[in-house]
């Protein structure tokens, strides 16, 4: 397992937990990646579908406490939250989904064109070295988005479930998630090199994926406010089936990395909502 969970001795009002996100399983340098971090802490609501807010960046392999319902203000009952020390980190209740139809999805070869023609290949930057989509990571799951052949307003990425984030013969459930989430990215922002950090997520896993299986992971542009994204991601398998589906908060960051420079537009574009 890439989480470690254990009990807490509290009054009997207040269940809470500890989890870790083990040090490899980073998106930006020295911080856990979105999708792996929400996934974990969507393990400990009670619900098919969950919406995580990351207040912060999650650290690497520090002890994290989970609390539930009504223990802090951002969390209303059935929620959780999960803070370090004082510090609210995230929380998580039960979510919704989009209700609006998908586009039809990529197929596999079309997901391998999208991942070659990533925009960043070759470019040192703050995701280099991700654990999902990071091309420097040996150990990686190398799901790294591009732009769909034909269709430049959706993003793809074929997934090939490895034994490293799998057990029992099927993906971990934090895995599927991490691998909706770096998909998720707003295909404008990666195409204009904006540097994004998730917001919020919410994901439902129908089913993991099988050791071994070759899924395409796929996201498409809701809206964009401003620094603000609002996008969609789904998983479909060889029949094209949905295997899991998510929606993403994106938030451009107010001071850009140096290495993405160069791009066509600053991240204060009007309301637009996207094509499909």
């Amino acid at each position: 397992m890439h989480t470690a969970i254990a009990s807490a001795a509290l009054p009997p009002a207040v269940k809470a937990r500890d989890l870790t996100i083990e040090p490899h399983l980073n998106g930006p340098r020295r911080a856990a990646n979105g999708g792996f971090a929400a996934g974990t802490i969507a393990r400990t609501v009670d619900a098919d579908t969950v919406t995580v807010r990351l207040h912060r960046r999650v650290s690497l392999g520090r002890r994290l406490t989970v609390r539930d319902g009504d223990t802090h203000d951002d969390a209303p009952g059935g929620a959780v939250v999960v803070t370090r020390g004082r510090t609210l980190i995230a929380s998580a209740r039960p979510g919704v989904l989009d209700a609006s139809p998908a586009p039809t999805p990529p197929d596999l070869a079309d997901a391998f064109l999208a991942r070659d023609a990533h925009p960043l290949q070759g470019v040192r930057h703050p995701l280099s070295t991700c654990v999902v989509c990071g091309p420097e990571r040996t150990d990686g799951m190398h799901v790294a988005p591009g732009p769909v052949p034909g269709r430049p307003h959706l993003l793809a990425a074929p997934w090939v479930v490895g034994p490293h984030v799998s057990t029992h013969g099927a993906a971990l459930y934090p895995a599927v998630w991490a691998a909706l989430d770096c998909p998720s990215y707003p295909a404008v922002a990666l195409r204009d090199r904006v540097f994004c950090v998730l917001g919020t997520m919410t994901a439902r896993v129908d089913r993991r994926p099988r050791l071994g299986e070759a899924v395409v992971v796929y996201s498409w542009t809701r809206e964009n406010v401003g620094r603000r994204y609002e996008t969609s991601a789904a998983m479909v398998d060889a029949r094209g089936e949905i295997v899991a589906r998510a929606d993403a908060t994106w938030i451009a960051t107010r001071r850009q990395p140096a290495a993405l420079l160069g791009r066509r537009r600053t991240p204060t574009s009007p309301r637009t909502r996207s094509r499909r």
